[in-house]
């Protein structure tokens, strides 16, 4: 199994660069199984940081979920060789948050597991943890697409 242990291997599976990419590491993945664990650092160079809350808000998992299906996308690519393909949440259903915010020095903990593939939509049920305690889930319904510039008309 490859090592994703870095911020800066992780960022070679998605498209996402700069302060946009917010993943740190992956610690596991499985391709037959269609999941990925991910983890995010909260500091105060998080985009999403906010000051006043004394972290992120926990609205920001849809987003930390998001780009583990991402990286997981990444990972099957690698071994397609091919490179990172761009997908968009079509929506987000079934949020729930069992706290606002993700607080400074907390390390979130992601995990998403495809559900559904249907052509290029696919259904992922996601989760963010701190520590054992669950406290985000949601569902993410996606799109994924070949060449985001050709993709009108969905």
């Amino acid at each position: 199994m490859t090592d994703y242990s870095t911020k800066e291997s992780v960022e070679t599976l998605v498209p996402h660069k700069g302060k946009m990419f917010l993943l740190n590491r992956i610690s596991n993945f499985s391709l037959e199984k269609l999941e990925i664990e991910t983890e995010v650092d909260i500091t105060d160079k998080d985009l999403f940081y906010d000051e006043e809350l004394g972290g992120v808000p926990a609205w920001v998992a849809f987003e930390y979920m998001a780009q583990s299906i991402s990286a997981l996308s990444g990972i099957y690519g690698k071994t397609q060789n091919e490179k990172p393909k761009v997908g968009f949440i079509m929506s987000v259903t079934s949020f729930k948050a069992h706290r606002s915010v993700f607080s400074l020095g907390e390390t979130v903990k992601i995990k998403v597991h495809q559900t559904m593939r249907m052509d290029m939509a696919v259904t992922f049920d996601g989760m963010a943890s701190i520590g054992n305690e669950t406290v985000v889930t949601a569902v993410l319904n996606t799109v994924e697409v070949p060449d985001p510039k050709k993709a009108v008309g969905l």
